[in-house]
């Protein structure tokens, strides 16, 4: 009996991990940032309220903004993950895209096995990346990266 609770979590625990893979399933259209860039270009020509031309034109910004940041980190990103992405990097600009990206695994809340799966890299390669980051962000021995990602100023 206590062998069946322990493979009933451990597939519970694989579902989780899956489930999470499904959400966040790496794919950027290319097609839907020329899209936005022809919505922005036919909104500066429409005669509307300056002040819906004006959210709808930010709007367009800011999605466009996401799109260039999904596709540079090679992930599907929301709104807040993009805030989030720029504010690290403005906060830190030593980080590389694969940090940056890594950073943002380990805000969501994925271990280590399901970051490495992600990156591509070997579990011992993303313990490596992770040391190299608490570095780049100037943590202390005793810091962890994960609560230092949680932080507000950094969106």
């Amino acid at each position: 009996m206590l062998a069946l609770h322990k493979e009933r979590a451990e597939l519970k625990a694989i579902i989780a991990v899956n489930e999470r893979k499904l959400k966040r399933v790496a794919y950027v259209n290319p097609a839907q940032e020329s899209v936005l860039c022809n919505l922005l270009s036919q909104l500066h020509v429409l005669d509307i309220d300056s002040t819906q031309k004006r959210e709808m034109t930010g709007l367009c910004l800011r999605l466009i903004e996401t799109q260039a940041t999904a596709k540079r980190l090679n992930m599907e990103l929301s709104e807040t993950e993009t805030i989030f992405i720029l504010g690290l990097e403005k906060k830190h600009p030593n980080l590389n895209n694969r940090e940056l990206r890594i950073c943002l695994l380990i805000k969501i809340g994925y271990d280590n096995e399901e970051i490495a799966m992600r990156a591509g890299v070997t579990k011992r390669g993303i313990e490596s990346i992770r040391y190299k980051i608490h570095k780049k962000l100037s943590l202390g021995k005793n810091d962890a990266i994960k609560k230092y990602l949680e932080t507000p100023f950094l969106g």
